[in-house]
């Protein structure tokens, strides 16, 4: 039972994970900052930071949840490895998704803060920023993270995220410099 929390976790997790690279995918247009910067001069997020990319990569997570629930439901199966009902699972996979990417916008606010300009790397950062924000903000439903992620044979899981998501980072960021959508390779 404790190994399977492990595969469990990172299949919980998938939301979160896409809602990045869909960002970049779905991304462009109007920065959320709308162009303003601190008094310190620098940007609040950057030109990288899109209301696009935001709503595209959040409904991208809740709409992979809803997907990922829908064998579950059609067979009715109560098994542990559920999203929950087709509204638990595109809700509580948008607030995952949303996390991430908020956590990614903080993320961004601060290397502006340490004057780094955009695409430099921030290590630590750059891995974590979207895994705290997923993480914080699905505890507002508490009936679905908590199980998935914070109690039991579910915190080997959440250690799982956290030692696979550097690599993971990295293998994503190389795909999407490959395809022409990130300028650079982390």
């Amino acid at each position: 039972m404790a190994l399977e929390a492990i595969p469990q976790a990172l299949w919980f997790f998938l939301p979160a994970f896409i809602a990045n690279p869909m960002a970049v995918v779905f991304g462009g247009g109007s920065p959320i900052d709308d162009g303003r910067s601190l008094s310190d001069g620098q940007r609040i997020f950057g030109d990288g930071k899109t209301w696009r990319g935001l709503i595209g990569g959040t409904f991208s997570g809740a709409i992979l949840g809803l997907l990922l629930s829908l064998p579950f439901d059609l067979l009715g199966s109560s098994s542990s490895w559920s999203y929950g009902s087709p509204t638990v699972a595109f809700a509580s996979s948008a607030v995952l998704a949303l996390g991430a990417l908020l956590g990614d916008l903080v993320g961004a606010f601060v290397k502006r803060r340490m004057h780094l300009p955009r695409g430099a790397k921030a290590s630590g950062l750059d891995q974590y920023d979207f895994v705290v924000g997923g993480l914080l903000l699905s505890l507002l439903i508490p009936s679905w993270s908590v199980p998935r992620f914070f109690s039991g044979d579910a915190l080997l899981g959440l250690l799982a995220i956290i030692v696979i998501t550097p690599a993971l980072h990295r293998a994503v960021n190389l795909v999407g410099y490959r395809m022409g959508k990130k300028h650079e390779p982390w």
